[in-house]
């Protein structure tokens, strides 16, 4: 039985995947990862720099039993940094990291910054590129609570600067959306920089949400997984 933590993307909180479980192979065990600012971490401040976000990962995560990492967007920045996180501090590595929705790490930024806008733009720009829906924006308790969030994932994003280490020596595998204005093909195969063995790189109908949209995506997940993982999954 290998654990597959999941990160959640930006604004979201980790019980979102839990309707994964039932697709997934059977010697996967899904472990959807908290982070402070949403459900059981709700009151703790979120963080707006990766580095402090993987080192609180790192002291509560459970890396006595094989396992591996699933993030998309924001949560595959948190998967990759505390990957390497864990490896600064000599502690088991996950069998594969499996990321989504986000350019490699080490590339400039194309993307305009948003973190820092008033509300007002901020929402309208979540709006532009993130099909918010007009429900959502008009339940003001609802954004009240989730725009902090969403502003410090994004800040998250946008300072990180990833410091030159060597490449990982586990599989990577990478999935994007087609029409993902966040990110494109050549931003995802840019993540070969990142493993020592050849990444895999798939791309779905679907904007930055695929993952959630694109009925092909769980099945590919699963493939991804046995690929990666082989014997340990049966």
């Amino acid at each position: 039985m290998v654990r597959l933590f999941c990160f959640p993307y930006g604004g979201s909180g980790a019980m979102g995947y839990r309707r994964w479980a039932k697709s997934l192979p059977p010697g996967i065990e899904l472990v959807p990862v908290q982070i402070p600012g949403r459900e059981s971490r709700f009151s703790e401040k979120p963080y707006e720099h990766a580095e402090p976000l993987a080192r609180d990962l790192a002291d509560r995560l459970d890396t006595g039993r094989p396992y591996a990492f699933f993030g998309h967007s924001f949560g595959a920045l948190a998967a990759f940094e505390l990957a390497r996180e864990l490896r600064r501090r000599g502690r088991p590595l996950p069998e594969a990291l499996l990321l989504s929705g986000l350019p490699a790490p080490h590339l400039a930024r194309r993307r305009p910054r948003i973190a820092h806008l008033s509300d007002a733009e901020f929402i309208a720009t979540l709006r532009d590129q993130f099909d918010l829906t007009d429900e959502l924006v008009a339940n003001h308790d609802l954004m009240e609570m989730v725009l902090p969030i969403m502003r410090a994932d994004f800040a998250v994003v946008e300072n990180y600067v990833c410091p030159e280490e060597p490449p990982f020596e586990i599989p990577i595998r990478v999935f994007g959306g087609l029409s993902d204005p966040e990110v494109t093909r050549e931003e995802l195969d840019a993540w070969q920089k990142h493993s020592a063995r050849p990444v895999a790189v798939r791309v779905f109908l679907g904007g930055h949400f695929f993952i959630n949209t694109n009925q092909e995506f769980l099945p590919a997940l699963s493939t991804a997984l046995r690929e990666t993982l082989g014997a340990r999954i049966g």
